[in-house]
């Protein structure tokens, strides 16, 4: 994580816009010591009175009405020259935060599928949503509110001992007391508060995201008071998380705003003692009513100065986070791209941990799988199957060895030239808001209607579309349009028919399925598997007794391979799977057998 200041990875981010911003934070600070020349002009004619109390007919009234107008200038100018900075800044918060965004986007787009596995999207959602939005406000309104506050104080302090430094000095005694407890409250632990109020913001993200997505399944199973609590259970930490730490500033912030206010405290006590050590008492009276009409605005000042100052606190959290995501770094691409002489394809030694120091969920797998057949893999949750195929896809490289598709190492593949040699099917299908035309062309978009028709026609998706009100021209999730689980995995295999592509990665589609999706699937199946080079991982085992190869995996290793018949000669771990496969399936209700 890069260490360097929230400002300058700011202007890092706004590109040509830093120049804006520079014209912004300029005119704000002119603005702001503009603004302080008003006040001026209203002293001025307070010491015009005082100067002439003991003869109110010797009052310039010319020089009064000239510093009134003067005063209304100023204070024009200075609204006008405001008005022009937030323009700047907005101009810039808009271009950098709808760049960075769009910046954002891609980056996640070219990480590896493992990243997005293991980072919800949820929390993805909010850093590039709401981090942004905290960006857009920094800039827009923080910053140059920021460039203000800061140029007030030093323009005062210039005046101040102009006029009487010894008042001056005096009056500093509190300002540098605030400043310390402000420099106090925003240390390293403070930072510890943002960040952690990144992450409880980033888990009621996670908690509203997994909610809504999962409702349908919640509400069936009736645990919509549970899913709910862990909602609430999110929200709760983060408010409570909020009192302790507001509980645990709450004395550091008084002391704050009880040093700015109490300026009159030390100017009223050090005034006297001026007053009675000798000298001009009408120079001592004019310096303290000076003092006593600008003080007010400085301490207005001085408190938005803490509040800038807690939301560029809160602002480092969001670019933290933010810089988290570009940090990452995509699967390296190769140089020089090689591409394989066929889709035989072999694991050499294979071992792979998800984290550092963590158990390996490969340990030194070896297996060769060749063109055109299928190879199932079988065995415990948690033995690698999965692992065996993210590794094939590329969702993350291995940590030793090498997977080689026609004798060429994936590493030195084109990452978008594998990916289109490849069809992968879940279990879990995602089909996005759009026609049935459009779902399947989405890794296809150059093919003909005809050939979109054609691949429906493949995965038996044929009685869906005669159901339909538009046809396969009907957009998904409108209207009351919503298909079944089994239905969207046939959706989601003309998907795969329609590429074509040589090697297709299977994650059982019938595991889920009723009968009659479970017969329509296996028919979808046999067209997309044809020729193809094949891994799949089994559930059912009845759907794998033809495979080429069957591996059976535990605990990250491949412990028994062969063909069924081989396997089941064998009397071990995948005989003893299949007998107790088989007793799953026949089972009684009530006395009654089913088979």
């Amino acid at each position: 994580m890069k260490e360097n200041k929230v400002m300058s990875r700011l202007f890092g981010y706004m590109g040509l816009f830093k120049i804006t911003m520079i014209i912004s934070i300029i005119l704000s600070a002119v603005s702001a010591v503009i603004n302080l020349y008003a006040f001026v002009c209203v002293y001025n004619v307070m010491k015009e009175i005082v100067q002439s109390l003991g003869d109110i007919h010797s009052l310039d009234q010319a020089y009064m009405v000239n510093m009134g107008w003067r005063a209304v200038y100023f204070i024009l100018t200075s609204f006008g020259m405001y008005g022009m900075a937030l323009l700047f800044s907005h101009i810039t918060a808009f271009n950098t935060v709808a760049r960075l965004r769009i910046r954002l986007v891609r980056h996640v787009g070219r990480l590896p599928l493992g990243y997005h596995t293991q980072n919800p999207s949820g929390k993805l959602r909010k850093i590039i949503e709401k981090n942004s939005d905290n960006l857009e406000t920094l800039i827009a309104h923080q910053i140059p509110d920021f460039a203000g506050a800061v140029a007030l104080p030093i323009a005062f302090l210039f005046f101040m001992f102009i006029y009487d430094w010894r008042l001056s000095l005096i009056c500093l005694i509190p300002i540098l007391i605030g400043f310390g407890i402000l420099v106090y409250m925003l240390k390293d632990e403070s930072e510890g508060f943002a960040k952690q109020y990144q992450k409880s913001a980033e888990d009621i993200s996670n908690a509203v995201t997994e909610y809504v997505r999962g409702i349908s399944v919640v509400k069936v199973f009736g645990q919509t008071a549970n899913s709910f609590r862990r909602y609430k259970a999110a929200v709760k930490e983060y408010s409570d998380y909020l009192l302790k730490y507001a509980l645990s500033m709450e004395n550091t912030d008084g002391a704050y705003h009880a040093a700015i206010n109490g300026i009159f405290f030390f100017l009223i006590p050090g005034g006297i003692i001026l007053f009675n050590a000798g000298g001009n008492p009408e120079k001592m009276v004019l310096s303290f009513l000076f003092f006593a009409v600008i003080i007010p605005m400085v301490v207005t000042i001085l408190a938005r100065i803490m509040s800038s100052s807690s939301n560029l606190m809160l602002s480092k959290a969001s670019l933290d986070a933010i810089d988290r995501i570009l940090e990452e770094n995509p699967l390296p691409e190769p140089t020089n791209p090689r591409k394989p002489s066929g889709y035989d394809i072999a694991f050499e030694h294979v071992s792979f941990a998800y984290e550092k120091g963590a158990a390996k969920a490969l340990n030194n797998v070896s297996m060769n799988i060749k063109e055109g057949t299928i190879t199932a893999l079988v065995g415990e949750s948690g033995g690698g199957k999965s692992t065996v195929t993210n590794l094939l896809a590329r969702f993350w490289d291995v940590q030793e060895g090498a997977i080689r598709v026609g004798g060429v190492d994936v590493r030195d593949m084109d990452y978008k030239q594998w990916m289109e040699q490849v069809s992968i099917v879940f279990q879990d299908t995602n089909l996005f808001k759009m026609s049935i035309v459009e779902n399947v062309a989405v890794f296809n978009p150059d093919a003909s209607r005809e050939e979109i028709l054609h691949a429906l026609h493949l995965a038996q998706c044929d009685n869906i579309i005669e159901k339909l009100p538009q046809g396969a021209d009907t957009i998904i999730g409108t209207k009351g349009v919503y298909l079944s689980g089994g239905e969207m995995q046939r959706i989601a295999l003309a998907r795969a028919i329609l590429k074509n592509a040589p090697v297709v990665l299977l994650d059982e589609a019938t595991a889920f399925a009723d009968a009659e999706n479970e017969y329509l699937i296996q028919k979808a199946l046999d067209e997309l598997l044809r020729g193809k080079t094949v891994v799949m991982i089994a559930h059912r085992l009845s759907t794998i007794i033809h495979a080429d190869q069957i591996c059976v995996l535990k605990q990250g290793s491949i412990v028994e391979r062969g063909t069924h018949r081989e396997l089941m000669d064998l009397d071990g771990v995948y005989a003893g799977m299949y007998r107790e496969y088989q007793s799953s399936i026949s089972w009684r209700i009530g006395g009654t057998h089913y088979a």
